[in-house]
C-alpha cells in the first residue's frame, strides 16, 4: 500500500510538471519550481533543455520532503516533439511524452506491480501556449505484510490555459485481501480547477467523489461507508484568503449501528493574505532561520480577527435531522501587544468569542443517542434531566440548545455556568 501512494503522488506531481511544454518551456519549469519550493514539500531541478528544429529532451528531477531524512526523488524525463503536427498526428506547436522514474527499490516493485507497463503521461501543446495532458496509471496488484492490493488503471486530463489550470480523472477502485479480511474501495471521480497568483495564494476548487467502502471479515460485514463526497475551496481578495470544505457521506454503517445523510462544512476565513505569504516563504529548516521572524507574521493573522466556523454538522434528513452549527472568532482591541499575548494563552483566550447552536426533532435526538447508548430508556432520561438543568430547551417538538463562550465566561441558553 505504501507504494501504491507514492504512485499515484508521484503520478500528480509528473502530471504538473509534464504540463509545462508551453512555448516558453522554461519560464513555465521556473513557475512550477517556484510554487512547489515555496509549499516547503518539494524541491525541482531541471537540466538544460537539448534539441533541434524536430525535437528534443528534458530531464526533471524532484525531491518531495527534501529536508527529511528520507527524501523521495521522482525523475521526470521529458521527449518533446515539435509541430506543427507532432508525431504526425493532432495539429499542436508540440507533443511531449514523459518517462516517470521513482528510486530503483521502488521502480523494481512498480515493475512487477504493473506486470511491465508503464505510467502513460502525454501533452499537447497547443499554439498560444495552451495544453493537455492526459495520463494513466497502468491496473496491478501488490503483496505486502500479507495484504494484497489489487487496484484498476486511473486516468485524466489536465489542461493549462494560462494561470488557470483544470483538471479531472476517474479510478474504478481497489480491493486489499488479506487471510480473513477484505476491503474494498469504490470507483472515484475527481474534478479541481485552480488560478495561479503571482503570491501563490490563487482561487482554486476541488470535488472528489468515492463510491462505497467496506470491511469484511470471515464473510461478515465489520463497515461500510458510502458515497463520500468531498469539496473544497479557497478564495481570495486582496486582503484575505478563506478556506472551506464540505464533506457528505451517504451512509456510515459499523456493525449494528448505522448513520445515514451525514454532513460536515468547515470554513476559515479572515486570513490575512500578505502573512499568509509571508509565511510560506519561511524556511524554518534553514540553520540561520531566525524564530522571531514569525512573530509579526502571527501578529498580522491575528491582527486580521480569523474566524473559524462549523457550518453545518448534520446526521439525518427531513424530520430526522440532527444538526449543530458554531463559529469561533477572534475579538481585540487595536493596541493589543500581540508579542506579549503569544506568551499569555490564557489573555489571548480571553479574545476569543465562541457561538454554538444545535437541534433537532426530540424523536430524532433520542433515536440517534440510543444507537450509542445503553438502552432507549438512559437516552429519555438524561435528555429529561437536561431539560430540568436548562441545558436544553424544549420548543415545540424540538429540542433546542443555545452555548457562548466570551471575556464573561460560558452562557447555555443565555444562562451563566459557574
Amino acid at each position: 500500500m505504501t507504494t501504491a501512494a507514492l504512485l499515484l503522488g508521484g503520478a500528480g506531481l509528473a502530471v504538473v510538471a509534464g504540463q509545462q511544454t508551453q512555448r516558453d518551456v522554461q519560464e513555465q519549469l521556473g513557475r512550477t519550481k517556484k510554487a512547489l519550493e515555496d509549499s516547503g514539500v518539494a524541491t525541482m531541478v531541471s537540466s538544460p533543455y537539448e534539441g533541434n528544429a524536430l525535437g528534443g529532451t528534458q530531464v526533471t528531477t524532484i525531491t518531495l520532503m527534501p529536508e527529511s531524512d528520507e527524501p523521495f526523488v521522482i525523475t521526470l524525463t521529458s521527449h518533446v516533439h515539435n509541430g506543427p503536427f507532432p508525431q504526425g498526428k493532432m495539429f499542436g506547436a508540440a507533443s511531449v511524452t514523459t518517462d516517470v522514474t521513482f528510486p530503483t527499490e521502488v521502480q523494481t516493485q512498480l515493475d512487477k506491480a504493473f506486470g511491465g507497463q508503464k505510467i502513460s503521461l502525454n501533452t499537447l501543446v497547443k499554439f498560444g501556449g495552451n495544453s493537455v495532458t492526459t495520463y494513466r496509471v497502468p491496473e496491478g496488484q501488490f503483496t505486502d505484510d500479507g495484504m494484497t492490493a489489487t487496484w484498476k488503471a486511473a486516468s485524466g486530463t489536465v489542461t493549462a490555459e494560462g494561470d488557470r489550470v483544470r483538471s479531472d480523472g476517474q479510478w474504478p477502485g481497489l480491493t486489499m485481501k488479506g487471510d480473513s479480511g477484505l476491503v474494498t474501495v469504490g470507483a472515484s471521480t475527481w474534478f479541481m480547477t485552480g488560478e495561479n497568483a503571482p503570491d501563490g495564494l490563487g482561487n482554486a476548487a476541488a470535488t472528489i467523489n468515492v463510491g462505497d467502502i467496506t470491511g469484511t471479515e470471515d464473510g461478515k460485514t465489520l463497515f461500510r461507508l458510502g458515497p463520500v463526497k468531498a469539496e473544497s475551496e479557497i478564495k481570495s481578495d486582496a486582503k484575505f484568503v478563506s478556506s472551506s470544505v464540505r464533506y457528505h457521506v451517504a451512509q456510515a454503517a459499523f456493525e449494528d449501528k448505522t448513520l445515514d445523510n451525514l454532513n460536515l462544512n468547515l470554513t476559515l476565513s479572515r486570513l490575512d493574505r500578505k502573512a499568509l505569504a509571508q509565511l510560506s516563504r519561511l524556511d524554518v529548516e534553514d540553520e540561520n532561520f531566525d524564530p522571531e521572524a514569525i512573530n509579526p507574521i502571527i501578529e498580522a493573522l491575528l491582527k486580521g480577527a480569523p474566524a473559524l466556523s462549523i457550518d453545518r454538522f448534520s446526521v439525518g434528513s427531513g424530520k430526522d435531522e440532527v444538526q449543530l452549527n458554531a463559529k469561533a472568532a477572534l475579538k481585540a482591541e487595536a493596541n493589543v501587544d500581540w508579542s506579549d499575548l503569544m506568551l499569555n494563552p490564557e489573555a489571548l483566550m480571553s479574545m476569543v468569542k465562541v457561538q454554538a447552536h444545535a437541534e433537532g426533532e426530540a424523536q430524532a435526538i433520542e433515536a440517534l443517542g440510543a444507537r450509542f447508548a445503553p438502552s432507549k430508556e438512559e437516552v429519555s432520561a438524561m435528555l429529561q434531566m437536561s431539560q430540568e438543568q436548562g441545558m436544553l430547551l424544549k420548543k415545540g417538538s424540538r429540542l433546542v440548545t443555545d452555548v457562548q463562550l466570551d471575556d464573561s465566561g460560558v452562557k447555555v441558553n443565555g444562562v451563566p455556568i459557574q
